[in-house]
């Protein structure tokens, strides 16, 4: 698993499909967690925020020369096979329906997005509507209301990530584990933290107007790979929320191959709403490895900047990377 590997866009979307279907299939929020990294992620960064350009591979790391997308350096307008641009335009329109579920007992929120929905149960349409600047904040309100008082179950995700876990398997994992301090209130009381299948589970008469608001922290957290993945031994990634962090040369001195993020590295976010439509980027107290005349090396203190994943290549297209250094090579 190289960070130079294909990971074409149709994958991820195919890898979407899939999870949504597993969640369908066995109720496990887990296939949800998958299904939002690969959203914010995985497939994000394989389409411009114009919409008229596309990656076909969405690599971990670009040295800014070889011409990796199908014989260009940035995102094309088209390819000569071009399912990649075809897959997005399905897939985009589908959105909407993988925020909620119904099965007899009720109804499930799998995503989140400032939304509103009518979604048919018990013969009638139950009005959901939810407020909130996800993936920026992970403060969500969702109001409930039913067209007549009714019972059932409104199952609410808490993602993996909220829970100390990146993925659903061992193939990565936070460098510290413990949860966010995640908190869920139904008209502003305190629910139990006990969870089915990864969601909070509220069984009772929803009325109109029933709220429940979810607080999600968005702490910066550290990733390490499994110990079998050679290509990010001794290496590092930044999360925030449901977001994979990279470093892009035109935020860090036109380069990123000398930069390390130590241990120790402190973070601070920032809000930046002029860069990508606005995004929160990560300014990391990180370190530069700088060769001296005479051939030895020196590592300097220096601020770096690393932003969404998503948001790389659309200012240039130069040097970037996902998996950092932890320590000088």
């Amino acid at each position: 698993m190289p960070n130079d590997a294909y990971n074409e866009t149709c994958a991820a979307i195919a890898n979407a499909l899939w999870n949504h279907r597993l969640f369908l299939l066995h109720g496990d929020a887990k296939y949800l967690d998958v299904l939002e990294r690969i959203l914010y992620n995985g497939f994000l960064a394989g389409v411009s925020m114009s919409g008229d350009r596309f990656f076909y591979p969405n690599p971990l790391v670009c040295d800014g020369r070889k011409p990796f997308n199908q014989g260009t350096l940035g995102r094309a307008p088209w390819f000569r096979t071009a399912c990649c641009p075809v897959n997005v335009v399905r897939f985009v329109p589908s959105i909407p329906g993988f925020l909620y579920a119904v099965d007899d007992d009720g109804i499930s929120v799998n995503l989140f997005s400032e939304s509103e929905a009518r979604v048919p149960l018990h013969g009638q349409r139950i009005r959901l509507s939810q407020r909130t600047d996800y993936p920026w904040s992970g403060r969500i309100r969702v109001t409930v209301d039913p067209q007549q008082p009714t019972t059932f179950q409104l199952k609410v995700r808490i993602p993996g990530w909220a829970r100390g876990r990146p993925v659903p398997s061992d193939l990565c994992r936070y460098a510290k584990a413990e949860q966010t301090g995640w908190t869920v209130t139904l008209n502003d009381q305190p629910v139990e933290q006990s969870l089915q299948k990864g969601f909070i589970v509220l069984n009772r008469r929803w009325r109109s107007g029933d709220t429940v608001e979810l607080n999600l922290p968005m702490p910066v957290r550290r990733v390490l790979a499994h110990d079998a993945v050679k290509a990010d031994a001794g290496r590092v990634a930044l999360e925030r929320g449901p977001l994979v962090y990279c470093f892009e040369a035109v935020d860090n001195g036109g380069d990123v191959a000398d930069l390390v993020v130590p241990d120790d590295a402190t973070f601070q976010c920032e809000r930046r709403a002029d860069l990508s439509g606005g995004v929160t980027v990560i300014r990391v107290a990180a370190t530069r490895v700088v060769r001296n005349d005479d051939g030895t090396l020196t590592n300097r203190p220096v601020e770096a900047v690393a932003i969404p994943y998503y948001a790389w290549a659309h200012r240039t297209v130069g040097p970037m990377a996902v998996w950092m250094p932890r320590r000088p090579e």
